[in-house]
């Protein structure tokens, strides 16, 4: 009877040691992951991973998408949306979403991707259904390889084979790298079948055109005030009308100004080779004083005007990806700035000139580069009926190189040549949000100059910036000054605040500039 019990007690203990070990083996777990607070929607994005999957294996534009998050505020909905598209790219894994709170107060965000198991393939509803018809869209079918066009024949007639139309997918991707890759399904006439469509999308980086810059922004300088640049986008994938306004703004040229243009543009006329782009614009003046001073000590510099005219329509086409040109005209009319005088307007027509450069490496999760350069020519000449005979030259180039999600190194540079007599509006300056950041414009040259060059260095980690600038703005004939300007900056997403300082000056000085900036573009020529 004592043997009987000592048995029971002893099974008794080692069931009890069996269930601690198993509470621990499935709580402990479980309890690391309670110690992570969740994050709530609106906290701040200091990083986004995704961990169980080779972030290789996803398209180019979903890796730009979840690097993009970074800086940006939580949104579960749009979490959710990334989410789906893995597992629309990945059909084979499932995909969850887990934040954490971190002690600044932001939000560490990881996608958890698990592969689903042989044993549960069978409630994958599509790999019931017959496959009735396999098409191809984005691409023309006889672009495709022999080889791929039989893999294609060989997917339909039968029950859905995931691994086989993964397989396609993959081959699609090899032989047009540049394109992202979708497999989709969709119910076919006759019941229990589905057709299944492969979409290949070119992203914006890879297309042969690209839209026009436009630097839009609402900004405060310290020395020169505030100014906006707003639009109204209306897009579609090809083209888009994009209506704007201005207000007192006075970081791209001589004058400040403010009215309200519009653009309508095609980077698809029939062909990815071809694009168009029309532009009307009417703006009213403000003239700083340092300005007419210089104007008046200066008489062979064309006087003010009181408002601005214009319309732009130009032509592109690409030669290659990388390489596209562009030719058009610009016609304008400057109203004289003393009504009553009865002075007749003034027109400055240009026939307009550009050759354009792009080129990106990687795309991949750890690094890429992008290097881009533009150069154009707008020569106004009495064949238009114009009253200003110039020609005007401006060259600008960057480069760009990302390592991961925390580095940027930015390095630009522009040069800019005006012969013969060009009104204000065609002048450089120097001394803005972007370019000699520490120096005021209206101090450097408050008429603009004829001769300009330009050169920066921008080093970013994460949101914090550093720059070093340099360059000059002159007349000719004139002595030539080289300034400098070095400060720190903090960009997150559009908002951006800069502190810039006069490197080469007896007097110390610091310049604010911060505000909004949306849709500025490397390689964009400010004007056309």
């Amino acid at each position: 009877m004592a043997l009987a019990l000592l048995f029971k007690a002893r099974m008794r203990l080692k069931a009890l040691l069996v269930a601690h070990i198993l509470t621990l083996l499935v709580f402990a777990p479980l309890a690391s992951f309670a110690q992570e607070t969740e994050a709530p929607d609106g906290a701040r994005i200091n990083s986004a991973q995704v961990s169980g999957l080779e972030i290789g294996r996803l398209s180019p534009g979903l890796r730009e998408d979840i690097g993009k998050l970074t800086g940006t505020s939580l949104n579960r909905e749009q979490l959710q949306v990334l989410a789906r598209r893995i597992e629309e790219e990945q059909p084979r894994y499932v995909a969850a979403i887990r934040t954490a709170l971190e002690t600044d107060g932001g939000a560490r965000v990881t996608f958890v991707v698990a592969r689903i198991r042989d044993e549960n393939r069978d409630t994958d509803v599509n790999s019931r259904y017959i496959v009735d018809k396999v098409d191809v869209r984005g691409v023309p079918e006889r672009d495709l390889s022999a080889d791929l066009q039989k893999d294609l024949q060989a997917l339909s007639g039968k029950p859905l084979d995931s691994d086989a139309a993964d397989a396609v997918r993959g081959k699609l991707k090899a032989e047009f790298p540049n394109y992202d890759v979708e497999r989709r399904t969709a119910r076919a006439d006759e019941r229990g079948h589905i057709n299944l469509t492969f979409v290949l999308t070119r992203p914006d980086w890879a297309r042969w055109l690209r839209y026009e810059p436009i630097d839009a922004n609402a900004l405060y300088h310290s020395d020169q005030g505030w100014g906006a640049v707003l639009p109204l986008i209306m897009a579609g994938r090809d083209f888009h009308v994009m209506p704007y306004i201005a207000w007192d703004t006075a970081d791209d040229l001589v004058e400040e100004y403010s009215g309200f243009g519009v653009r309508a543009e095609s980077r698809r006329l029939g062909t990815d080779r071809v694009g168009m782009l029309f532009e009307w614009s009417t703006f009213d003046q403000t003239w700083r004083n340092p300005t007419l001073a210089a104007l008046a000590l200066n008489p062979q510099i064309p006087g003010p005007y009181r408002n601005r005219m214009s319309v732009t329509p130009l032509l592109k086409f690409a030669i290659t990806p990388q390489f596209s040109v562009a030719g058009g005209v610009g016609i304008t009319e400057l109203d004289p700035l003393i009504e009553e005088l009865r002075v007749p307007s003034q027109m400055a027509n240009v026939a307009i000139g550009s050759v354009r450069f792009k080129q990106q490496w990687g795309r991949g999760p750890r690094f890429d580069q992008e290097v881009g350069a533009a150069f154009t020519v707008r020569t106004g000449t009495r064949a238009l009926e114009s009253d200003f005979s110039y020609d005007r030259y401006l060259g600008e180039a960057d480069y760009q190189f990302r390592s991961g999600e925390r580095h940027r190194v930015f390095v630009s540079g522009m040069f800019g040549r005006i012969n013969g007599n060009a009104p204000l509006f065609e002048r450089f300056t120097l001394g803005d949000s972007r370019t000699l950041r520490g120096w005021d414009k209206y101090d450097i040259s408050p008429a603009g100059g004829n001769r300009m060059f330009h050169t920066s260095l921008e080093y970013r980690f994460h949101d914090v910036m550093l720059f070093v600038d340099g360059g000059s703005v002159w007349n000719t004939g004139a002595d030539r000054r080289i300034r400098f300007s070095t400060g720190a900056g903090f960009t997150p997403g559009p908002l951006f605040f800069t502190v810039g300082f006069p490197i080469n000056t007896d007097e110390f000085h610091a310049v604010f500039t911060t505000g909004f900036r949306f849709g500025i573009s490397s390689t964009g020529v400010r004007k056309f």
